[in-house]
């Protein structure tokens, strides 16, 4: 049996309790591992939410990088600064100057740009092909195997969501019970946002959780679309995952 907890540390939207910001973070509990994907953008911020949510930098397992934009990897300093005794995967187009310093804190840093497990339970996407602003922006995401079905959660899916969503599936060979995390729709227009839509739909993606990156008028129309199966997520909040049933 395999639960899964998500939760949200670091977002756009925050529940009261907790400073919302630009970025990422999100807490992983999966098979008695914990995983942080993302680390935001502001590491006084980051600090702040985990001591709001009582979690210990000391008690995480694990670290894994969606790409090398600052708003995903800005806080990182604050968690190698109490917890050097981490495995940290990233894929190769991250900058020398992050792995070196990742090294520097002492971190074990895992290099590799094709799917791996970071824990039992767990898969990398890979580095897939992105854009951003006309340049080059690989990115991965992570595959959370649970009782109700693959989890998979993106950083900022500058490859494009569905694109990453299909290659979930080329992975773990079944469609995804969630898809959560940045979709990178903000300021699209509403033709192309509504073709990402179907593309989820096509792809049988049976909840959705988009947040950061999404956009206010795309996080409308996937709701819209998804109704009952359409999770509104954000710091301080959880999903837990179990016996095919989400609660948060």
């Amino acid at each position: 049996m395999k639960n899964l907890k998500i939760t949200g540390i670091y977002d756009n939207t925050a529940t009261e309790r907790l400073i919302p910001g630009w970025g990422l973070s999100l807490l992983l509990e999966i098979s008695g591992h914990r995983v942080l994907f993302d680390t935001g953008s502001d590491l006084m911020l980051l600090s702040h939410n985990l001591d709001e949510l009582d979690i210990r930098a000391g008690d995480l397992d694990t670290v894994v990088l969606s790409h090398p934009h600052c708003d995903h990897v800005g806080g990182l300093s604050a968690i190698l600064r109490e917890n050097a005794d981490l495995n940290v995967y990233i894929t190769s187009s991250f900058p020398e100057s992050l792995k070196e310093k990742v090294k520097s804190y002492g971190a074990v840093l895992v290099d590799e740009s094709e799917p791996i497990q970071p824990c039992p339970g767990a898969i990398t996407t890979g580095e897939l092909k992105g854009r951003y602003r006309g340049l080059d922006l690989p990115e991965q995401g992570i595959i959370l195997e649970t009782d109700g079905g693959p989890v998979l959660i993106s950083g900022c899916a500058h490859p494009g969501i569905v694109e990453i969503t299909k290659r979930a599936k080329e992975i773990v060979g079944g469609s995804p019970y969630l898809v959560l995390g940045g979709f990178h729709l903000g300021g699209k227009e509403k033709a192309e946002i509504e073709k990402v839509v179907e593309g989820l739909i096509d792809n049988s993606v049976e909840n959705v959780a988009p947040t950061h990156c999404t956009g206010e008028k795309a996080t409308e129309m996937i709701k819209s679309s998804y109704g009952d199966n359409f999770v509104d997520f954000e710091a301080g909040k959880r999903i837990d995952i179990n016996d095919d049933l989400i609660s948060f």
